[in-house]
């Protein structure tokens, strides 16, 4: 539906929902726009309800009752009203009762609407109210549903293939590809859909419905897609794979085409990529944190490296972006992959191809007869393949591979049960991230989150004791989702002397294995809720993207105390040009500090407001500690505010951190922890040498 509406239509909605809410305040400075569907969804984002409890909310303040049951549409009713005027008012002409045409609708006191349809069918309208959403999705299941059962579904293909315009095709397969690409689309689909064919893309992980169309027109333009990809075109028995090549917006795209025979007819799915992209974990989203430390992966000579989580969770791009960050003259880099998604100059890249002879195992074999410094290793899926991988880590390789589990920690009793020897295991591997991509916040509309809270908001907040700091809304720049991009979310588990052991012992067991966990990032959840507090994101977006163990993972976080580990006591020295940030409005006390800073050869970056301290974390990749300082005339109240406004800006890099409390406030530490403060607290005046023994305990962990 790509009709906007009226101006009346949108005033009408918005008004009325502020009645139905009026504590939600934001919502007399929405601003609403787009499609019927962006604005229903962009209030009921802002209320914390779906569309559906929207519609039962708001059918009293419009005079309508609410719809019944929208797929019931009487087969009757369908040739009443065009499809065409169904799809771009977003009606459904549901029943006849006593004369009268039942008509749902999300906007039932749309006078040019109501007119329009009077004269259509010439009769009494009664109109019910329902979620756009929902009617959209049943006029295309109900008149697709009436046009299968009206005709045969091979004489509508027989009568209609020979009369479509090859030409025409060529135009709309390209004008749908360059339509996804213009959308950010990493994939587009071509699916059937009860005598029709859906296309929907995905964009920022979610898919959304492009167009419809006829099944005719769909047939044609997947069988040219296929010839263009270099597939069988008339073959649509067996799933074929394929590549084609387009230039779109200066860009070069390499397209990845695979079919799929299926009920109903082929399906089709292209995925983009992207060959002028430049991959960097700068700008990738990780926070400082998890930056560190696969950056501290990265340095090492040797090893294996494996980064783990679902399809589309990323893996693929960070492990390219690790590639861009140490690929230079001096360094030999080479790939094995399946297949090749992006081409990156200078390093060596082999396509496995199982048909000629060149599996994983083959083509890893003859790598390492190629002196390689670092290897990547697309995936890790049998015993060979692994066996191989960590002796390659042995012999003095840094290797870098995925592995298909949820957790980090799942990838030791994976590969140990993929038959790799725990003594070989232990030695070889240093480092394992788990990753998610969760979307970000449109930076356009997000609204900072307001009373009354929602459910899911307020449990976050009892949880840990800290407020979503934005929600979602909706603008023309995110096309009304409230959401513009993707940022990641990580539990790495770098292997200590510990962990090792008890690996080298054959230990799978995961309670066990994560009670050795020294440092790190411990958990999906705790990476999620650092990037709610920040307002780069939901509660919900932060749910659906970790699963049901949200919660649990997120009480065990909060709810917990951290053991500190004897290994930690004797902590190397943080390197040269590593910095500490402070956030402080006291002239004198970068003075204090900097000596001691110095001493252990570090740099110290001052932020006056919390404003400054995320323009220095976000320019300056190497703060890798933060100090907070609470001004000495601050009442209790005043104080708890503050370090709120600090946490806001400064969470998302989940960096540690220390607090400086002054003496009037040391006997109300436990009402300042309680208000959700993440870090340590330490009375002024400073001692210095307890200050560099945390920070140096930090960087260790």
């Amino acid at each position: 539906m790509n009709t906007n509406l009226t101006l009346n239509s949108l005033e009408l909605l918005k008004r009325a929902a502020m009645q139905v809410y009026p504590d939600h305040k934001e919502l007399s400075a929405l601003s609403l726009g787009g499609t019927l569907v962006q604005a229903w969804q962009s209030v009921s984002r802002l209320v914390g309800i779906d569309t559906e409890e929207l519609a039962r909310k708001l059918a009293p303040i419009f005079g309508v009752s609410l719809a019944d049951d929208l797929y019931g549409v009487q087969p009757d009713t369908m040739g009443l009203v065009p499809y065409n005027f169904c799809q771009s008012n977003t009606v459904l002409p549901l029943r006849l009762e006593a004369g009268a045409l039942v008509v749902a609708s999300a906007d039932p006191l749309n006078r040019d609407v109501l007119e329009r349809l009077g004269f259509l069918v010439n009769r009494p309208l009664r109109m019910v109210l329902a979620p756009p959403d929902r009617i959209e999705d049943v006029i295309v299941i109900s008149f697709s549903r009436e046009a299968t059962r009206s005709a045969s579904l091979e004489g509508v293909r027989g009568a209609n293939a020979a009369a479509i315009d090859e030409n025409a095709i060529t135009k709309l397969g390209r004008a749908l590809f360059l339509d996804a690409i213009a959308q950010r689309a990493s994939d587009l689909h071509i699916q059937p859909f009860l005598g029709a064919a859906a296309v929907r893309i995905r964009v920022d992980g979610v898919l959304r419905r492009l167009t419809m169309l006829p099944d005719a027109v769909a047939v044609t333009l997947i069988r040219h897609i296929k010839a263009r990809s270099g597939m069988e075109s008339t073959n649509m028995l067996v799933p074929q794979d394929g590549r084609m090549s387009l230039v779109a917006e200066g860009k070069d795209f390499d397209l990845r085409v695979s079919t799929l025979p299926a009920s109903g007819g082929e399906r089709l799915v292209v995925r983009f990529l992207d060959q002028s992209r430049v991959h960097r974990l700068t700008g990738a989203g990780f926070s400082l944190a998890a930056l560190q430390i696969l950056r501290r992966a990265m340095s090492r000579p040797s090893g294996l490296v494996i980064i783990t989580g679902p399809t589309g969770s990323g893996k693929t791009s960070t492990l390219y972006s690790m590639l861009a960050e140490i690929n230079r003259s001096a360094i030999n880099i080479i790939t094995v992959e399946n297949p090749v998604e992006y081409r990156i100059a200078g390093i060596s890249q082999v396509e496995v191809n199982d048909k000629a002879g060149r599996s994983f195992a083959a083509a890893l074999r003859s790598i390492l007869r190629q002196d390689p410094d670092v290897v990547l290793i697309g995936e890790i899926r049998d015993k060979e393949t692994a066996e191989i991988a960590a002796a390659a880590a042995l012999t003095g390789h840094l290797v870098l591979t995925t592995l298909h589990t949820n957790e980090a920690l799942t990838a030791i009793p994976r590969l140990l049960n993929l038959g790799l020897d725990p003594s070989v295991l232990a030695d070889s591997l240093v480092t394992v991230a788990a990753q998610r991509l969760c979307r970000v916040l449109c930076p356009h509309c997000k609204s900072p989150t307001a009373d009354p809270l929602t459910p899911q908001e307020k449990l976050f907040s009892e949880l840990t004791r800290n407020r979503p700091g934005h929600r979602a809304v909706g603008c023309k720049s995110c096309d009304f989702t409230g959401y513009r991009g993707r940022l990641p979310l990580v539990d790495i588990v770098e292997v200590s002397k510990s962990l090792r052991d008890a690996i080298a012992q054959g230990e799978s067991r995961i309670s066990v294995l994560d009670g050795l966990r020294t440092g790190g990032l411990k958990s999906l959840s705790a990476s999620g809720a650092q990037r709610i507090i920040s307002g780069d994101t939901t509660v919900g977006e932060v749910m659906e993207t970790v699963g049901p163990s949200f919660w649990n993972d997120l009480a065990q976080h909060y709810g917990g105390t951290f053991d500190e580990s004897p290994e930690l006591d004797i902590a190397p020295q943080m390197g040269k040009g590593q910095a500490v940030l402070l956030i402080s409005e006291d002239t004198k006390l970068p003075a204090q500090l900097l000596p001691a800073m110095e001493d252990d050869g570090l740099r110290l970056v001052i932020a006056k407001t919390a404003d400054e301290a995320q323009a220095s974390l976000r320019s300056d990749e190497n703060i890798a500690f933060i100090i907070g300082d609470i001004d000495d005339q601050l009442t209790l109240q005043q104080s708890i505010e503050h370090l709120a406004n600090n946490r806001l800006h400064i969470a998302w890099a989940r960096l540690p951190s220390v607090v400086f409390v002054p003496a009037s406030l040391t006997s109300k530490t436990e009402e300042l922890m309680g208000s959700g403060v993440m870090g340590e607290l330490m009375s002024k005046p400073i001692d210095l040498g307890t200050l560099k023994s945390l920070i140096r305990r930090a960087q260790a962990r």
